[in-house]
């Protein structure tokens, strides 16, 4: 796979801090506040099922290397709201020579991709409860195709661009006027057949 040049403003993680993410739950508050904005960590306890005692924890950890921040002006020292830092996140070609880094990924990539499998099965189930206008815009998109290696990458750095530069300008707007939370999800990857050698 081609590593992809990074957004300028993307946090490229080192093997500390892709450690320091690679847990459960702290990639599903990750996800949450990205998801639904800024909360405290009572809130986010109650939206994920945890205690408040575990999900204050880990968001403090979360801060600690950067990836959540407390609001500013917002709450009481018994009751801080945390969001998330805006700024992508990615990683670089360098980890997949460290074991525990390619490790951390793994769990982090696995972490993830369950979660979006999860949003998108709740949407499946459930998208009819959202008003038609909704349900019409959302996508559900697949292809297959044939490609070179050279052909793949050019897809995947062409798509990785622009995909960045359609929704840069939307990137930080939390709770604006008729906004909900949306999921976008671009799945380009070879498939892998069991019965045949690579």
């Amino acid at each position: 796979m081609e590593q992809q040049s990074p957004p300028h403003d993307a946090q490229v993680l080192d093997v500390t801090r892709l450690k320091a993410l690679a847990h459960p739950i702290r990639i599903a508050l990750l996800e949450s506040l990205s998801r639904y904005g800024a909360q405290t960590a009572c809130s986010v306890a109650e939206r994920l099922g945890e205690s408040s005692g575990s999900t204050s924890y880990h968001l403090r950890q979360l801060a600690k290397h950067g990836f959540v921040r407390e609001v500013e002006g917002r709450g009481t020292a018994r009751e801080r709201w945390w969001e998330r830092v805006p700024e992508p996140i990615q990683t670089s070609a360098e980890m997949a020579k460290s074991p525990a880094a390619r490790d951390a990924t793994r769990i982090l990539a696995k972490t993830v991709t369950n979660s979006n499998a999860k949003a998108l099965g709740d949407f499946v189930d459930h998208g009819e409860s959202l008003p038609d206008e909704w349900v019409e815009t959302s996508i559900l998109l697949g292809t297959s195709l044939r490609l070179t290696l050279e052909e793949a990458q050019e897809v995947s750095r062409q798509a990785s661009e622009q995909l960045e530069k359609l929704l840069s300008p939307f990137r930080g707007r939390e709770d604006a006027d008729g906004t909900r939370p949306v999921e976008l999800h671009f799945n380009f990857f070879p498939l892998i057949d069991p019965g045949a050698q690579s």
